[in-house]
């Protein structure tokens, strides 16, 4: 420590700002946490020759870079406070708790100073001396012992202390607060330790909640230490360890004691109360406080390791819980930390330390006179600063587990220790350990497990393979060096020249490992390099006397290599490495992995080997192999045709139109053998099969025609013949008519015949057949001509071939449509009537029939002749009567002034009115024929005519229309009206008189086109039912009416 550390106690003004450089960094390394100097620096570092001097002296420490542990003073000066002592201190949650000699406690914040933040003055017990003060880790629950045995407690939300009534005359030494769930509402179970050697279970959330004593140390005066942890085991039990020290004094040892057990605190001692069932570790020498001290990284976090001052040093250990933990298992270690410049065997006096704070790698120790940091790693002095007198007694070090700061107090002063990156080359500390030792893997493990970046790692990982190389340890150090930056050159250098391939092959595949799927060409050079190493192990253990278990275990590694890394395998180049070791199962197997099956195809094609290559086309997805389907098959169908055509069916997508010259070759190299109607057989049926799962080539119709033609059986061929697909033949009819007329299949060539339509050339061809097929086939057309002409054929035939007259006979109903007079000519001139006189006989009867019904006919029509001239005679006199006020429908007029229709409706409408109403309702030609009409009347009108008619005065020609009555009846019913015919007119009259008819007959049909029914009761009504009542022009006169 400086002299110059204390000189703002002459200044108020100063402050403290001293620069701090810790030997701890000159002797350690370099702490530059940024990693900042690159792999060049590291390559050159390895192994024996590893220096850190040599790295020290590269790597400085920036001027302006904090020490890692550093002295400060506190802002609050308690010498200042008149009446105020400090005796006790204690720290939590950024909350100090100071005692003083003279009953008096002080309460702020870290950061309060005498001129900033408030101070609590809070008066516990005037002019008693405060023993201890406990905080707990919220800072929020305190707990304060007098000198005089008074006990109280104190919750931040009041400043009135409580006394614990039940623990008087009894001094609290020791306090292990609860750091997992302890908080500001609740201090939870904790646990207290006293002078007197009790240990009391307790809980306050701001007064005391319970107070009980669960456990007394005998004989081993007070308890200077005591702290606890738990944990939930894997059953879900809580498990609870507790560590307790006391301290030595004369012939009485320094004791450690360590309790573990499940439930609470309570049941836990209760099981340690006999004697012998106590652990503890003995620590002989004296040491006027035990001081222990548990360190947990984080806030809430369980204790990683703890300290315990000793007479002989510093006993300390890591600490570990699980559900297995035990007394015997659950510290590491313990391990005595010597204390430095302590004389050995001297009898000069030596003052042991007051107190100590435990960090993750450090201890920190508090002399009457000195403050001292000490690695745990390697026992080095990283601090050690000197008290000047102006500090005062020094009293004891305080720890705030939450911020993990570390405070000291003497009767003047407060000093911080200041902690700055504790861990920055704790990693070369470990390396160093491990380097120099035995090579321990653990010390390797702790330096990887605090390296802050990369560089860092990569020194640990080079130096640990380097060593691991030197022990020859080739395989550990191969999978090291793949982790590292060294030179991959070096490194395989090394191991070729070692000629430790297997370590090598290792090596490279754990470079390959870490390589990113960017860096393709390098993965496939290590791949291909694998792959060489690999081969070459087989050779050696072919050539050597290895078990059958290393080639089989070698095979698997290889196997699944390939498999691994077939994306980044060069295969034209894996390919050729295989092939040139002559490992053929091996290429297979490679081949099969790329899906490169073409190469697998025909490796099992040269070798003969035909089942091993369909076999190999069927366990791929046929999408994949389709072409080698194509490619392979002729081949294949020739040595294993029943599994070719297996495959062919399980492979669905295949197009079987593709596969027919495979089946060519097949039936073609068969024809003449004695399995040639197997052949045929097969081809047939994968056909058949094709057809059914709805090919509809007419390639494969057309082929399995041919195929069917040359198969002995010609009824499969006509069966397959009949068959329809969508209501037609899919094979080619001239096709299948020319193999079967080749192939002789007659039968074949009826139905053929018969689907042409040529029932002709079907009955000729099957008369030569059988008779029965050409009467089927005579039965199929549906013309009557042509079923007769048919059926004349086959009686001819019959009678052509000297069959039986009562064969013929048979034949003639049979047809159903020959008689006997159409077969008549085909007999022989001289042949017996005798034989089918019957049938003639027959045939007469029935003409004689046909007669009677004819004269039956011509009697009917005679009497509708005379029906229809009695209904002329009722016509003529039929009437209508008219009314004389009878209107119009339509004009709303006199019917009687003008040309008028009356209809059996009794509807009557004005002439011009119904024609221009019909108008609307007619096409454009029948306009167009009215308009025609009515001038055609109109000229007639102009002639000079007789005095003309009315309506009634001809009511004759008026009811003509609507007569149905064909032209030439009508023109007989004009003859019948003509008068008495024996006068013949001379020619005026004859004239007039063909005039009037002219004229009748244009009134005739200008009447059937506008008179042909009423418009209101007919069918021009009912087709005007979507017509509007009020039409637009109706509506719009409507409006301009109403204008104003």
């Amino acid at each position: 420590m400086s002299a110059d550390l204390f000189a703002d106690w002459k200044n108020d003004g100063a402050s403290f700002n001293d620069t701090y450089e810790s030997p701890y960094d000159n002797a350690g390394g370099n702490g530059n946490g940024a990693g900042s100097y690159g792999a060049s620096e590291f390559d050159h570092v390895g192994g024996d020759d590893f220096d850190f001097e040599t790295v020290n002296d590269k790597l400085k420490l920036k001027a302006d870079e904090r020490p890692m542990f550093e002295l400060r003073e506190h802002g609050l000066k308690v010498s200042r406070r008149k009446g105020f002592t400090l005796s006790c201190m204690s720290v939590g949650n950024g909350i100090m708790a100071l005692g003083s000699m003279e009953g008096m406690l002080l309460r702020c914040t870290v950061d309060a100073t005498d001129s900033v933040g408030s101070i609590e003055e809070i008066m516990i017990e005037p002019r008693v001396a405060m023993s201890n003060v406990f905080l707990d880790p919220s800072g929020a629950h305190l707990l304060i012992s007098m000198e005089n045995g008074s006990n109280f407690y104190l919750h931040t939300s009041n400043n009135r202390p409580k006394k614990i009534m039940k623990a008087q005359s009894t001094k609290f030494t020791a306090v292990a607060w609860d750091r997992q769930q302890g908080s500001p509402a609740s201090s939870e179970q904790i646990l207290i330790g006293t002078d007197t050697g009790a240990v009391y279970e307790a809980e306050f959330d701001g007064k005391e909640r319970s107070f009980k004593k669960v456990y007394q140390i005998s004989n081993q005066g007070a308890i200077s230490g005591l702290e606890f942890e738990h944990w939930k085991a894997s059953t879900g039990e809580m498990r609870y360890y507790v560590m307790l020290t006391t301290s030595g004094s004369g012939k009485r040892p320094t004791r450690m004691f360590q309790f573990i057990g499940t439930e609470s605190f309570e049941p836990l001692f209760q099981q340690y109360m006999e004697q012998d069932k106590l652990r503890f570790q003995e620590i002989p020498g004296d040491i006027p406080n035990a001081d222990l001290q548990f360190y947990a990284k984080q806030e809430r976090e369980r204790a990683k390791c703890f300290g315990l001052l000793t007479s002989e040093g510093v006993l300390y250990g890591d600490l570990s819980f699980g559900s297995k933990s035990t007394v015997d298992n659950i510290t590491t270690g313990p391990y005595m930390l010597a204390y430095p410049g302590k004389p050995e065997g001297s009898s000069r006096s030596w003052a042991p330390p007051i107190a100590l704070a435990v960090t993750q790698y450090h201890v920190i120790l508090l002399f009457p006179r000195f403050l001292q940091v000490i690695s745990k790693l390697n026992n080095v002095v990283v601090l050690e600063e000197q008290f000047d007198s102006r500090v005062g007694n020094v009293h004891g070090i305080s720890v705030d587990p939450t911020y993990n700061s570390v405070w000291v107090h003497s009767d003047r002063r407060i000093l911080e220790v200041v902690i700055a990156d504790e861990d920055r080359n704790v990693w070369k500390l470990y390396l160093q350990k491990a380097i120099a030792g035995s090579g321990d893997d653990r010390d390797f493990e702790h330096a990887l497990s605090v390296c802050r970046n990369g560089w860092e790692r990569q020194h640990v990982l080079t130096a640990q393979a380097d060593k691991l190389f030197d022990k020859e340890e080739y395989d550990r150090a191969a999978v090291i060096y793949a982790k590292t930056n060294r030179s991959f050159e070096e490194v395989a250098l090394r191991f070729l020249e070692k000629e430790t391939r297997d370590s090598l092959r290792l090596f490279l595949l754990q470079k390959l490992k870490s390589l990113s799927n960017d860096e393709k060409t390098q993965k496939t050079v290590l791949c291909s390099w694998i792959v060489e190493l690999f081969l070459d192990k087989f050779n050696v253990l072919k050539g050597s006397a290895q078990d059958v278990d290393a080639h089989a275990n070698l095979l698997f590694e290889f196997k699944q290599f390939l498999q691994d890394q077939k994306n980044h395998l060069d295969p034209a180049t894996t390919f050729n490495l295989i092939a040139s070791h002559g490992r053929t199962d091996e290429l297979v197997f490679y081949a099969n992995l790329i899906e490169d099956y073409e190469k697998v195809v025909t490796y099992h094609v040269d070798r003969g080997e035909y089942g091993a290559a369909i076999e190999l086309l069927r366990s791929v997805p046929t999408s994949k192999v389709e072409e080698l389907y194509y490619k392979y098959s002729p081949e294949l169908i020739i040595h294993k045709p029943k599994e070719v055509y297996e495959a062919w069916k399980e492979a669905e997508t295949l197009n079987p139109t593709r596969l027919i010259p495979s089946i060519v070759r097949h039936v073609h190299q068969n024809a003449n053998s004695q399995k040639s109607r197997s052949v045929l057989e097969l081809a047939i049926r994968f056909l058949k099969f094709a057809i059914k799962q709805g090919n509809r080539d007419q390639t494969i119709h057309n082929y399995i025609l041919f195929l069917l033609a040359k198969h002995p059986d010609e009824r499969i061929l006509i069966n397959f013949m009949r068959k329809k697909y969508g209501g037609k033949q899919l094979f080619d009819i001239a096709f299948a008519l020319r193999l079967c007329t080749q192939n002789e299949k007659n039968r074949a060539c009826i139905y053929i015949y018969s689907a042409m339509g040529l029932y002709q050339d079907a009955v000729e061809k099957a008369l030569q057949v059988d008779v029965k097929i050409a009467k089927e086939m005579a039965n199929m057309p549906e013309d009557d001509e042509t079923r007769k002409k048919l059926w004349t054929l086959i009686a001819k035939h019959t009678i052509d071939a000297g069959g039986e007259i009562k064969e013929a006979m048979g034949i003639l109903k049979e047809s159903g449509l020959l008689k006997i007079e159409d077969i008549l000519p085909f007999f022989p001139d001289f042949v017996q009537i005798n034989d089918f006189k019957k049938e003639i006989c027959e045939s007469l009867e029935v003409y004689n029939d046909r007669i009677d019904e004819l004269k039956e006919e011509m009697q009917d029509y005679t009497q509708s002749a005379e029906l229809i001239r009695a209904d002329m005679q009722k016509i003529r006199k039929r009437c209508a009567m008219v009314s004389g006020n009878q209107r119009c429908e339509l004009t709303g007029q006199n019917i009687l002034g003008k040309e008028f229709y009356v209809f059996p409706c009794s509807h009557a409408f004005h002439a011009t009115a119904l024609r221009q109403e019909m108008m609307k309702h007619l096409n454009s030609f029948q306009r167009q024929t009215v308009k025609q009409l009515v001038q055609k009347l109109q000229e007639l009108s102009t002639m000079e005519v007789p005095t003309t008619t009315s309506f009634f005065q001809r009511p004759f020609s008026a009811a003509l229309p609507f007569l149905n009555l064909s032209s030439s009846e009508k023109d007989a019913m004009q003859a019948l009206n003509g008068g008495d015919g024996a006068n013949a007119p001379n020619p005026k009259e004859a004239a007039k008189q063909t005039l009037a008819q002219e004229r009748e007959m244009v009134q005739q049909k200008l009447d059937e086109i506008i008179a042909s029914e009423c418009i209101f009761c007919g069918e021009v009504m009912i087709k005007s039912i979507h017509s509007p009542f009020v039409t637009p022009d109706d509506e719009e006169a409507e409006g301009s009416e109403w204008k104003i």
